[in-house]
């Protein structure tokens, strides 16, 4: 796998300004609600700002080795982990999976925007697929990790 991430506080400082810019920017692809209710929208041009993280992985639903680009979840939960310790991600089509914070905390798993350099297409799991790192930790190997790469990703929830 490799990481080109931003510094933390640099990271905070793009949020910062871009989450606000999103809603009045491109389609929005993305939410993230807090427990308070409050929501942040992100287009594509918010998550690719962000810094791109890529992640090589095979999954269940793929053929050979994937490159996956999208951003780390830890990153862009950042701001909202002091607002829950549970992650609902739910996706187009209503499907739901919870995961704990300290999972998205502990596993370097990307919100994926990219897959073997194109974006994806709803028919193609995107336009944003949650992705765990298989291959790298193969204790995430498992219906259970499964369960928890939603493809078509449209809302992030923190309870």
């Amino acid at each position: 796998m490799i990481l080109n991430r931003l510094p933390g506080v640099l990271l905070a400082a793009l949020l910062a300004v871009a989450a606000p810019l999103a809603s009045a920017q491109g389609e929005i692809l993305l939410t993230v609600t807090e427990s308070s209710g409050k929501s942040v929208d992100f287009d594509l041009a918010t998550l690719e700002a962000m810094g791109g993280t890529t992640l090589d992985t095979h999954t269940s639903w793929t053929d050979g080795l994937q490159r996956f680009t999208g951003v780390r979840a830890d990153e862009l939960l950042e701001p909202f982990i002091r607002h829950g310790a549970t992650v609902r991600a739910v996706a187009l089509n209503g499907y739901e999976a919870t995961m704990s914070l300290e999972l998205l905390l502990d596993y370097p798993a990307i919100i994926a925007y990219k897959r073997n350099g194109q974006y994806m297409a709803i028919r193609d799991k995107g336009p944003l697929w949650m992705i765990f790192p298989l291959d790298e930790f193969p204790e995430l190997k498992g219906l259970e990790s499964d369960q928890r790469m939603v493809w078509q990703l449209r809302h992030l929830v923190v309870e």
